[in-house]
């Protein structure tokens, strides 16, 4: 790669930092309303993660020391919205489906979800209004003026480049890491398989986010398939921790119908991953 191709990929980066802060404090402005939405906070995770998705995809020209300080500063910012996205899906989600699943005379089964029920609303609740107190923190807006900051310097004023050698490099990069974490996803363990759903979400922000940047163009069916395939593998995630925070918030143990329901899901959801790496394995990055 020229001098030139380096600096020109990094101005790309340097725009595309600058807008996704720029969506971030928009987030955040709606977030300190009366009365934000679930979904003004779904936007904020989506932008972080997009956001911290960007130094994947530019790694190779970021330098090291600015890649070594803004990775882990960013990653501790996301920690903090995780919490209340884990208790959403369980409490909106999960608990629901198995309820939903029960027989009709399973009374134990329908008690030990009401509890659940009842205190995963409270959790997410508490988790949710901590996270506002955070978010609203001086912290969070000083880190985001640092890091626009930070990239400025990457800016080169002009018309931009088209960079499709470099996309498609990265693109091929992450398809070989998803295949790589994705191995046997019928036995893998779900920590292995939510490795290979983070690296499926991060070619598809490269693809959705990063792409039309550097002059690119992906097919809608790729974005299709690894958002169904990231689906399938935030399913096995999602069904190994979710019963283990409930249960120990309950301080008790699910019943067998419960757990059954739960592991039934998550053996479709593996079956489910399982044909879309077949895909992924089969066809090229784009």
């Amino acid at each position: 790669m020229s001098k030139h191709s380096h600096a020109a990929i990094l101005s790309v980066f340097s725009g595309i930092v600058i807008e996704h802060i720029a969506d971030l404090r928009d987030a955040l402005a709606k977030l300190a309303a009366p009365s934000p939405s679930d979904e003004d906070l779904h936007q904020f995770r989506v932008t972080l993660r997009r956001l911290r998705s960007a130094w994947v995809t530019f790694a190779p020209v970021l330098p090291t020391r600015f890649a070594a300080e803004w990775k882990p500063r960013l990653r501790a910012l996301a920690a903090s919205t995780g919490p209340v996205r884990e208790w959403d899906v369980l409490f909106s989600d999960w608990l629901p489906a198995a309820q939903q699943s029960l027989l009709d005379g399973d009374e134990v089964g329908r008690a030990w979800l009401d509890r659940a029920l009842a205190k995963s609303k409270e959790a997410r609740n508490r988790a949710w209004e901590e996270l506002r107190v955070e978010l609203a923190s001086p912290d969070v807006s000083e880190t985001l003026l640092e890091v626009e900051r930070a990239v400025v310097a990457f800016h080169i004023e002009g018309e931009s480049e088209r960079h499709l050698r470099f996309a498609r490099a990265r693109a091929e990069a992450l398809r070989k890491k998803l295949i790589r974490r994705g191995r046997h996803p019928r036995r893998s363990s779900a920590p292995r398989l939510h490795r290979a759903r983070i690296a499926a979400k991060q070619w598809r922000y490269l693809y959705e986010a990063f792409y039309p940047a550097l002059g690119a163009h992906v097919a809608k069916r790729y974005r299709k398939h690894l958002r169904k395939l990231q689906d399938a593998l935030g399913e096995v995630h999602d069904a190994s921790v979710s019963l283990e925070r409930v249960a120990r918030l309950l301080d008790a143990p699910p019943p067998l119908s419960i757990v059954s329901a739960f592991h039934k899901r998550a053996r479709a959801a593996r079956g489910r991953a399982a044909k879309g790496l077949r895909w992924i394995r089969s066809h090229k990055a784009a």
